[in-house]
């Protein structure tokens, strides 16, 4: 198996993993606050890694730089962001709206990668706002339902901060399970001070049924999800990694449809077809101009 063919095959087994993580971290939330599932998240990957470690007869290390300080920094954030949009969306919602996160990984790869933005770039982020905006209905809380909305932007456009960083911090004698194990030690610390100031920490409403659902996620997506993505970053290019990771938000939505179902109308139909239409196109643009 070619190096391309191995970065395709962890690029696709990551993207259902990712799939499936939003729709059980959502059954989870159902008996536990997000901040609590923020510090269930990264206390299940440091133990993943370290138990992963010891299977492979590889251990871990641990990389103390800036870089991955940063790297912990960004992630936090956006795991913070994360379980407080889940809390207020539906996986489906979440699905569509994290697809933004290709719009931040092009943006971002302009500033931090000295990249440029075409015209018919710029005109494709333009569209798959629009289309943000057309696929979140006012249905429900209106407040909630925007600021759920907010805080879905702004943890795709962590985790595309985050996985930038890690593209430029991967290297053959650097292990993906460590710079996990590594940025998820910080995180913690991180996590912790969230808990504290959010007064959760020591809150005894930690159920366990969901305890088990968010460590069943955080596994699959958090952890292998992740895990698989680091892996797939050594063989393929970062835009062509986002190529197929646009359809995630469809499985997503087939898969947890039948447990929290969305009235789909014109609007949020033709906001989800724009998205998703605008970030393929994106993404098309960005591999045309590599």
């Amino acid at each position: 198996m070619t190096n391309l063919h191995k970065g395709h095959l962890f690029n696709t087994l990551s993207i259902i993993l990712l799939a499936i993580s939003p729709l059980l971290s959502k059954f989870g939330l159902l008996k536990i606050p997000p901040s609590q599932a923020a510090l269930i998240n990264v206390l299940t990957i440091i133990i993943g890694c370290y138990v992963l470690g010891i299977i492979t007869r590889k251990g871990v290390e641990f990389y103390f730089d800036i870089n991955i300080i940063l790297l912990a920094v960004f992630n936090s954030l956006g795991v913070i962001f994360l379980f407080e949009s889940i809390n207020m969306l539906s996986p489906v919602e979440i699905g569509f709206i994290g697809r933004f996160y290709t719009v931040f990984a092009v943006i971002l790869s302009m500033v931090i990668l000295n990249e440029k933005l075409s015209r018919r770039e710029i005109l494709f982020i333009l569209f798959a706002l629009v289309g943000v905006f057309l696929f979140v209905e006012p249905g429900g809380d209106f407040a909630e339902k925007w600021l759920g909305s907010l805080f879905a932007l702004l943890y795709t456009f962590f985790f595309a901060l985050t996985n930038i960083l890690i593209k430029k911090t991967l290297s053959d004698d650097k292990s993906a399970n460590s710079i996990m194990f590594t940025n998820n030690c910080i995180s913690l610390l991180f996590i912790i001070g969230y808990t504290l100031i959010t007064g959760s920490l020591f809150h005894s409403n930690y159920s366990f049924d969901g305890i088990s659902y968010l460590v069943g996620s955080t596994l699959l997506g958090g952890f292998l999800g992740t895990l698989l993505l680091y892996e797939a970053l050594k063989y393929l290019r970062f835009s062509i990694a986002n190529v197929t990771r646009a359809f995630s938000p469809i499985l997503l939505a087939i898969i947890s449809f039948p447990f929290f179902p969305i009235d789909l109308t014109i609007k949020n139909t033709t906001g989800a077809i724009l998205l998703i239409l605008s970030i393929l196109l994106l993404t098309i643009a960005d591999k045309k101009q590599t």
